[in-house]
């Protein structure tokens, strides 16, 4: 695998398409014509591009309004369900043993949270024979 493929299976994983689009492949396109016209530096350069464009994707792709809402919401979903719970079956625990929970509870709610915000995995179909 390249440089350039393991960006682009990186950026398939986890980023937006609009993001790679605009960030990511142009740092690409950068790079695969320093790599032809260019000497050892530039292309060096241009790796270091792809690399940043990536990580700066990852970054704008985390703090959107719109996924931060949505994580923000499938995390705090189970968290109400379990504190409610928690406050039903148990009303007459501690405070320490409340808080206690609460950390459990908070921490157990970003496991289905980031299962489903994770974005899906591509599906690689296999050559065929056409025989």
């Amino acid at each position: 695998m390249t440089f350039v493929d393991a960006f682009i299976a990186l950026s398939d994983r986890f980023l937006y398409t609009r993001t790679f689009e605009l960030v990511v492949a142009p740092a690409i396109a950068d790079l695969q014509h320093d790599e032809t016209t260019g000497g050892r530096g530039r292309s060096l350069r241009a790796r270091a591009a792809v690399a940043w464009g990536f990580a700066w994707g990852l970054y704008e792709d985390a703090i959107t309004p719109a996924g931060l809402l949505t994580f923000a919401t499938l995390a705090l979903l189970p968290a109400g369900y379990y504190t409610m719970l928690m406050l039903t079956v148990a009303p007459e625990v501690g405070a320490s043993s409340r808080l206690t929970l609460a950390a459990i509870i908070g921490v157990l709610s970003l496991g289905p949270a980031i299962a489903c915000y994770w974005p899906e995995r591509p599906s690689r179909h296999l050559p065929t024979d056409n025989r």
